[in-house]
């Protein structure tokens, strides 16, 4: 869809193209706050759970940084 995507803007005059980058940049950037506060709440969320809740999901309390930012298996591609 990118690739058509991309099609599509280049075939607009320069203007057309102008308000076609400016949309998208806005679309990215709201994605990038949704997703900076998603994960702040889920580290606030998982913060508050017991440590033995936190081992029945399967990481520790110093893995809830790398697990809300990177997926749960982040640690353990680091170590291997």
């Amino acid at each position: 869809m990118t690739l058509f995507w991309q099609q599509r803007i280049t075939d607009r005059p320069a203007p057309g193209r102008l308000l076609a980058a400016s949309i998208e940049a806005w679309r990215s950037a709201r994605r990038t706050v949704a997703r900076t506060l998603r994960i702040r709440r889920d580290r606030v969320w998982l913060d508050e759970l017991p440590d033995h809740l936190l081992r029945d999901i399967g990481i520790s309390r110093v893995e809830i940084w790398s697990a809300t930012k990177f997926g749960r298996g982040y640690s353990d591609r680091i170590e291997t």
